[in-house]
């Protein structure tokens, strides 16, 4: 297994049963706390929380605090390509934490990440 990506699978967000692309991205400004598992769209070069309207561009695989622009520039690293476990994709364009619906669920394929129904984490490869 790929050591660059291991560290991502504890979070059960990231799946290797194909090898992932993952991109530090600059994430937008944020009054909201972003959980690993949140669908994010790209707008302006800033990533943010994609709702079933918006078109995702990645998955966020860790969890990123509450910033402001005074806080400067925060990256994180971004599901650009690979596979994600459903169960654990977030939809947080609205004031909460919630599943993703179907009609976002079946975006991600079109930018190259596909759902799966389950997941491993490196305990399975010891």
């Amino acid at each position: 297994m790929n050591k660059s990506y291991e560290i991502y699978l504890d979070r059960g967000v990231l799946h290797p049963g194909h090898p992932p692309i993952i991109a530090h991205g600059v994430m937008a400004v944020s009054t909201k706390e972003l959980k690993a598992g949140t669908i994010l769209s790209l707008s302006n070069g800033e990533y943010s929380p994609c709702g079933s309207s918006g078109t995702p561009a990645g998955v966020l695989l860790e969890d990123v605090a509450v910033h402001n622009a005074s806080d400067g520039t925060i990256t994180a690293p971004i599901l650009k390509h690979g596979m994600a476990v459903e169960s654990r994709l977030i939809d947080h364009s609205g004031s909460v934490d919630a599943t993703p619906n179907a009609t976002l669920v079946n975006k991600l394929p079109g930018v190259g990440i596909f759902p799966c129904q389950t997941g491993w984490t490196s305990s399975n490869f010891q």
